[in-house]
Formats: C-alpha cells, structure tokens, sequence
C-alpha cells in the first residue's frame, strides 16, 4: 500500500508541475517577448456591459443606453486624456489621427441600425472576435437592399479598447445576443422573416441561440442562419488558455494576460489579442457542441432553421471539416448549404502550395454523398484564373458546374479567415478601395515590402488578404435565399 500511495503522489505531483511549468514559461516569455503595456491594454471600462447583474440591461433599448455612456467614458478616459491617448501618428487611441476619427465619429464600433422605406424582414449580424459591427457592413448593406430592417450588433468587449476582452465572457456576448434578437424579430413585421447572421464567433453565437430558441417560446426562432467562417470547433490547444495567464495576477508578470500586443492602427478591430479571448472562444464552442449533442440525443434538431455557410478551405482559425463534422451532418432537416472557397490552383502556383491545402480539398471533392449541398468555388481549369462554381446537391455525388463572371485577382493566392465578409472595394480592407471623403485608411491595399523584422508588426500581417474579391457569390446565394423563403 505505500508503494502505491507513493506511485499515486508521484502521479500528483507530476501532474502538477507540467501546468505549473507552461504556466511559468508562458509568463517569463510574455514579459520579454511583449512590449510595454498602454492604457488601453490596463483601463477597465466600467460602463461595460455585464450580463447577470442586478443593473444588466433588460431590453436592447437598455443595451444602447449603456453603449451610449460606455463610449462617452472611451472618450473621457482614453482620448481626453493626455496621460493615455497615444502619441503614435495613425494610433487608434490618439484623438488627431484618422484611424480615431473612423473609431468614434462614424457608427460602425457601435451597435447600429439600417431600416429600408418599407420592410419585409428583419436581420441580426453579428461580429467577430476582436471586430466590431464594421464587419458586418456589407452584409447590413445587402439586406437592407433586400426590404430587411438590420441590426448589427456590437459584442461587449468590442469596439472600445483591447483591455475589454481580458474581462470579457462570452455569457455576456450570448445574453447581448438574446436581447438583440428579441428586438429585431419584433421589427420584422407581422408574417415576415427573421434571419440571424454572424462571422466567426458571432455565428457561433447566432447558432448556439438557433439552438436555444428550439422549445423556448421567449426566443423567436430565425427563419434561417447566414455563417460566415463560422467558429464551429477550434484548435484543441486553445484548452491552455485556461491556464496561461495564471500569474498575470503579480505585476510583475501583468503580460501574461496577452498574446500579442501590438500598435493600434486599426479603426475597426483590436490587433492586440489577449489570452483570455481564446478562453472564451473556446469555452463557447464547448457549450455551443454540447447543446448540439443534448438537442440530438433529444430528437430536437429537425426544427432547426435552415443554414447557409460560407467558408475559406484556407483558414487560419477553422476548417470546412470542422463545419461539416461539427454542424452540417449533425442536421436532418434539409435545405442546407456549405459554399467552400477554393485556393489558386493556376497551374504556375501548384508547386508553391502547400500539400496539406491540395489534400483537403481533394478530401471534400472526393466525400460520400452528403445531406447538405456543397458548392466548391475554384479555377475553371488549372491552365485559367477564371472562376466557377462546382455544385453537388444534397445526397449525390454528382457535379453541376456553373460558370462565373469572376477571376483570381493578380497575386492572390487564397481568400482566408478574416476576408470573408468584406467587399473588395471595401474603404478600410479592401483590395481595390473606393475611397470617398477625406478619412482614407486603406489597410487591405497596402504593399509593404522590406526586410524581415523591420516592422514591429509581422510583414505576413500585412500581406494577409482583408477582403474578398468573390463577395457576389456570397450576394447571389443569400438573395437567391431570401427569393426561396418568400416563395415557401
């Protein structure tokens, strides 16, 4: 017995030390490999939204007031205040620059509202991790096009300053979710649709609440979800985020708390990431997987809305997989779709490619017949850079492929996460930037070139596509849904 009391406090022990060791190297390495610290990576905004408190806002009404003040406190504490307004020429937090000017004088880090003369639906959008409601503005735009009152929602811990999301829950962005939708059902209309909408974490959101609202008659229910690169599943890594920053409490070790920290020159999305960002995607794809379980061994999935998806097969973050295995064929109900964006596959890129790239989308051309349809958006033929559409309909293995007005612009090898929901002439990300006014900040057509390491921010950074030059293949599926559900 006390060989194996011995064993079993070896075992303890062991098992102790490994955490305690990530989490001492983590820290050790975050506060040489990280620079300083700013205010906006320390200030907490006291304004902030906070679900399950006695205050918390009841109604999205509620909600808005509150952003209203949260942002007034942006302002007074960071901008106003020459202690903490950066000094840095395009710094988001120093109030002359253009990047502050974007931030706060226009409405697109805030929750807003686009209303058509005479409406036939509503929409709920939601962004994601580290965006804002920025994100959704091409999306708002189109519905709104489409007779749809919009609501693009502003997440709690968005929009402001970084430090948001070191105490940021993702129960907080749920609950704001919860009442954003109950207030844009109720602007849809009598016998008009309400659709939901999100970009990564934000369709995460967007389905765990389609979940949810299956049997709960204080939730309206969508008529259909639009997903954007939805965060379905994530790297089984990320479970470390839960201990990461655990001496972040001593401050001697306060960088522990981040990942990166990097400058803010970014109107519309944080570039500092901190580790507690990761712990809540994570722990929201854990609930968001376990309430897809409960409702399937429950028989309660076949009232689920019907779902349109679109994703990168290059993705940084997730993968179609993740989507199919995860969401798509744990579905009965038919009428899905999953729209998957191929690489380059010019013929004078292939070698260039990474096999693994080629591997997957060999995998999905070659799967068993599926219980959604799946439409692959790829070169026409290796030898061409123009484009089309490669359709398999729920159930076959048979191909239709359609012809597309589109091509591969000169140099881009792959779409990815983050370009997904932005327009190619997008202002801020585009690739080809209409610019209008005096405000120009475009960041999706910089061609920054140099030496490795002469930028604080990684020069891969820079050459990452921010938008989308298929954006109407995207346009063309939600309006030939929206014609689709009319005639049901």
């Amino acid at each position: 017995m006390r060989r194996i009391y011995k064993s079993l406090a070896m075992g303890a022990a062991a098992a102790l030390v490994v955490p305690v060791t990530i989490v001492l190297v983590f820290a050790i390495q975050a506060r040489v490999r990280l620079p300083e610290l700013h205010p906006w990576h320390r200030l907490t905004l006291t304004s902030e939204f906070r679900a399950g408190h006695a205050d918390t806002p009841k109604t999205f009404e509620e909600y808005l007031r509150l952003e209203g003040r949260l942002f007034a406190e942006l302002r007074t504490r960071v901008l106003d205040d020459p202690a903490s307004a950066d000094r840095y020429a395009l710094g988001r937090f120093n109030p002359t620059s253009t990047p502050a000017r974007l931030a706060l004088d226009t409405p697109y880090n805030r929750s807003y509202e686009l209303v058509p003369d005479t409406v036939r639906g509503a929409v709920l959008l939601v962004h994601g991790l580290s965006d804002s409601p920025y994100a959704m503005r091409a999306l708002a735009e189109l519905f709104r096009d489409q007779g749809f009152y919009v609501l693009a929602l502003r997440l709690p811990g968005h929009g402001t300053i970084p430090s948001g999301l070191v105490h940021a829950r993702w129960e907080d962005w749920y609950a704001a979710v919860e009442l954003a939708a109950k207030h844009a059902a109720r602007r849809a209309g009598p016998g008009n649709p309400f659709y939901a909408g999100g970009f990564s974490t934000g369709a995460a959101l967007m389905t765990l609440y389609a979940l949810r609202a299956q049997g709960d008659p204080t939730l309206p229910s969508p008529t259909r979800l639009i997903l954007l690169s939805p965060a379905i599943g994530i790297s089984k890594a990320a479970v470390l985020t839960k201990i990461l920053s655990g001496l972040s409490f001593i401050p001697y070790f306060e960088k522990s708390n981040w990942i990166d920290v990097l400058p803010e020159y970014d109107p519309y999305k944080y570039n500092s990431f901190p580790v507690n960002a990761g712990r809540q995607i994570h722990e929201l794809t854990r609930e968001l997987d376990r309430t897809l379980t409960a409702k399937s061994d429950a028989g309660q999935l076949s009232e689920m809305p019907r779902i349109l998806a679109f994703q990168s097969l290059v993705d940084a973050t997730i993968t179609a997989h993740e989507i199919i295995n995860g969401l798509l064929t744990r579905l009965p109900a038919p009428g899905n779709e999953l729209v998957v964006f191929d690489i380059n596959r010019s013929e004078a890129l292939k070698d260039l490619i990474e096999p693994s790239r080629v591997a997957e989308y060999e995998h999905l051309r070659e799967a068993p017949a599926l219980p959604f349809r799946l439409t692959l958006i790829s070169n026409r033929e290796p030898t061409s850079q123009e484009i089309a559409a490669f359709t398999r309909e729920a159930g076959t293995r048979d191909v239709t492929e359609t012809e597309l007005p589109l091509r591969w612009p000169r140099g881009v090898l792959s779409l990815g996460h983050v370009a997904l929901p932005f327009r190619v002439d997008d202002p801020v990300y585009g690739l080809e930037p209409i610019l209008v006014g005096r405000l120009e900040h475009p960041l999706g057509s910089l061609t920054v070139r140099g030496e490795a390491g002469t930028l604080v921010v990684p020069l891969g950074d820079l050459a990452r596509l921010r938008s989308n030059p298929f954006f109407s293949v995207i346009e063309d599926r939600i309006v030939a849904a929206i014609e689709a559900d009319r005639r049901r």
